[in-house]
């Protein structure tokens, strides 16, 4: 009898401690893989420069770069006349 009384009340002390304890929660659980999926889909890709415009007939005088970042993919970049185009960016995906 005392071994049955025993054997429940560690029985009742590991479930009311696994309860508590972040491993069964569920929002710890979400919260952790969601941002593990996040990180893994954010990616940092080089984009060379390929061509700039500048654009005389604009009061504010702008230039233009364009940039190659593979295949058909191209970021173009507003800037003042009075900083050059950078050879390349790094754009986050």
């Amino acid at each position: 009898m005392i071994k049955f009384l025993i054997t429940i009340l560690i029985f009742f002390v590991l479930v009311i401690v696994l309860k508590n304890s972040s491993f069964f929660s569920k929002k710890s659980f979400y919260k952790e893989n969601d941002l593990k999926i996040r990180e893994d889909k954010k990616y940092k890709i080089e984009c060379e420069l390929f061509d700039e415009i500048i654009d005389r007939t604009n009061r504010d005088r702008e230039r233009q770069c364009y940039f190659k970042c593979g295949g058909d993919d191209i970021v173009r970049v507003d800037t003042s006349i009075e900083y050059i185009c950078q050879p390349f960016i790094v754009e986050e995906r």
